[in-house]
This record gives C-alpha cells, sequence and structure tokens, in this order.
C-alpha cells in the first residue's frame, strides 16, 4: 500500500499501467508522466493533494490525475490540455502543457477528495447474460450491485445499450427486469448532481464514444421520472470486506418468495486489500450455502490478461454441499460484448436445475 506520492514513479512505470503504445491521447499523456516523474512541478501539487492519503495499486494514482485533469477540462475555459483529455487529439509542447495544467490551483482540491470510480454499462451483461442463460422470470428476481459507484448497472435493461454474447446481438431492453435494485457502495454517487455526473463522465477515457453514450443513457434514467409500479433503485452506503454484507443480502432475500437474488461486482477485487478480499470472499460463500436462489457474478481482471479478453466472468452458486464456480465468458475492460467459454452455459444451467 502506497502512501501520498511514495513510488508514484514506480507506479508510473508499472508494466501493470500498460504499455502507453497506443495512438490515444492518454498513452502520450503517461509516457509524459514517465519522463517527468521527477520533476517537481508535477510532485509537488500531487504531495499536498495526497498526502496521509493511502492507495491499494499501482494505477489508482495515475488514472486518479487523468481523470482529474479531464474534470478540470470539462468545467469549462481554456484548459491546456484541451485537445488531449477533450477530444483525443495531439497538439505540441505536451510536457509544457502538463506542467501548465498541474498548476491550477483547483486541481489539488479534485485530487484530495476524488477517486476513480469507473461506471461502464457495458459490465451488465455479468448480471444480464447469466440471467437470461438461466431464464429468470421479469420482475421475479432482485439485483445488488457490490461496489455500485453510481447504481448505473442497475437499470441498463431500461436503455437500448447494444451487447453481443457470442454471435448473439441484445440489447438492454432483452434483459428481465428485477423486481429489487440495490447498490451497495463506499461512497454512491448521485449522478442527478451535475459536479457528480461531471466527475463520472470525466473518469470515461476520451476518444471512447461508445462508454460515454452508454454512460449517459444510464444516467439519463436517473435524472428521469421512474417509470412503473416496481421499486426504484437504491444505493446505499456499504463497506465490502467488512463483513456485513451478508446480513445485507439474507434481509434482501426475504423479500418476496421464491424470488432469485443476483449478487455482482466487476472490478471491485483490485481495489480492496488482501484481508478485505479474504472477508468478503468469506462472506458471498456463506451467503451461496444459505439458499439455492442465489448466485454470485463476479467480472474481475485475469492474473494473465489477454490482449483481446482481459477479463473472466465467473458465477458462483451453491450445490451438492459446495460452492462451485463457473467460467461463463471473458470479455475487454470497457466492453458490451463478451466471449462465451465453450460448454459453459450447459455447465451453469446443469447446475442451476440440479436437485
Amino acid at each position: 500500500m502506497a502512501v501520498g506520492i511514495d513510488g508514484f514513479g514506480d507506479d508510473l512505470t508499472s508494466p501493470k499501467l500498460g504499455t502507453t503504445q497506443g495512438p490515444g491521447a492518454y498513452d502520450r499523456l503517461i509516457q509524459v508522466l514517465r519522463e517527468l516523474r521527477d520533476d517537481p512541478t508535477l510532485l509537488e501539487p500531487l504531495a499536498r493533494a495526497w498526502a496521509g492519503r493511502s492507495f491499494e495499486t499501482v494505477y489508482a494514482r495515475p488514472l486518479l490525475l487523468l481523470a482529474a485533469l479531464r474534470y478540470r477540462a470539462l468545467e469549462g475555459g481554456d484548459h491546456p490540455l484541451g485537445f488531449e483529455v477533450l477530444m483525443d487529439a495531439e497538439a505540441p509542447d505536451l510536457a509544457t502543457r502538463l506542467l501548465e495544467a498541474m498548476a491550477d490551483p483547483l486541481l489539488v482540491d479534485v485530487l484530495r477528495v476524488r477517486s476513480v470510480q469507473t461506471n461502464e454499462p457495458g459490465r451488465a451483461f455479468a448480471w444480464g447474460l447469466p440471467a437470461m442463460v438461466l431464464e429468470l422470470t421479469h420482475r421475479r428476481f432482485s439485483l445488488v450491485d457490490l461496489g455500485c459507484s453510481a447504481g448505473l448497472n442497475l437499470v441498463v435493461d431500461r436503455t437500448a445499450i447494444d451487447y453481443r454474447f457470442g454471435l448473439n446481438k441484445v440489447s438492454g431492453f432483452d434483459f428481465p427486469s428485477p423486481e429489487v435494485r440495490l447498490g451497495l457502495d463506499l461512497e454512491p454517487v448521485d449522478v442527478r448532481d451535475e459536479g457528480e455526473a461531471r466527475w463520472l463522465e470525466a473518469c470515461v477515457w476520451p476518444g471512447q464514444p461508445e462508454r460515454l453514450a452508454r454512460f449517459r443513457a444510464c444516467r439519463d434514467i436517473y435524472r428521469n421520472r421512474w417509470m412503473g409500479d416496481s421499486p426504484a433503485p437504491e444505493l446505499r452506503r456499504h463497506v465490502l470486506g467488512s463483513g456485513e454484507t451478508g446480513a445485507v443480502l439474507d434481509a434482501l432475500d426475504g423479500v418476496g418468495e421464491g424470488r432469485t437474488l443476483i449478487a455482482y461486482e466487476s472490478v471491485v477485487r483490485p481495489y480492496m486489500s488482501d484481508a478485505a478480499r479474504a472477508t468478503h470472499d468469506a462472506t458471498m460463500d456463506s451467503f451461496l450455502a444459505n439458499g439455492r436462489q442465489r448466485m454470485w457474478a463476479v467480472l474481475e481482471p485475469n492474473d494473465e490478461p489477454q490482449a483481446s479478453t482481459p477479463m473472466t466472468l465467473t458465477v458462483h452458486i451453491a450445490r451438492g454441499g459446495g460452492t462451485h464456480a463457473v467460467e461463463l465468458a471473458e470479455s475487454g475492460y470497457h466492453s458490451s460484448s463478451c466471449v462465451l467459454v465453450p460448454g459453459a452455459i450447459k455447465q451453469l444451467t446443469t447446475l442451476w436445475h440440479e436437485a
């Protein structure tokens, strides 16, 4: 665990951050950050913003800095990095303009209080795919997003977002709709607030219009009146890995007799400490063991990621006195498409219906 700016230069040069050999503006910015990693003009505002603050992963601080720069540009004005962070374009004197952007007096405030929160509705296939495979009935299941941020993935069934499962193309409208929608997060985000919505947009990389369109489609669901007689989504403060998640899920399981309960998470584990992760896993294993109609879907980066499909969707259910993990699909980091694992659908459906 890193504190403040200790080891920030190592973070910038870590292979986990990426190759920075792509054509995008962020690739070029990361390369320049690497070249300037010992420059006091870069480090001084970061030291003030992050004094005493801890970071779990090597990419937390670099990605936070990029998002903060984009956030300040989205607020308007002639930002020094507007070409890069808003338009994914290229302009001369990038290093000079980056240092100018670091001198922004309001940047420190953003860096001090914000954290990167990835709201990628494309990842909602983590619950939509198993729900469709198991032919769950409309409004006969409850859905819980563990680490929900703004809860955007809870409402994709009310959008026309495109998904592809193997060769099968569907839209969010094709997903069965849950009766209950609950999001748990350390700091839930209200996208009805302009500043909060702007921060989430800042966390979407420039040059990714499809991601931005998915974000805005789900954001607008929250901004408009909730239609229908099913409850609107609830976002609740909660600390994953604290040992209290099981009680929340057990209470929800009592809402509606015979209803399936899907708990799912996407890219949560890399941001948890080892101890919190172990507690979380034990809690979820107990959750599964306490009911047949329970499912835990986990979409996380692979330990040794492949270039095109670095993430795996694993569905956990309890049967026959033990917990079974079915690797159902693989996908990109920010993709609404996935590659189905051969034989996995049959394996999951057989286990689900097992007596």
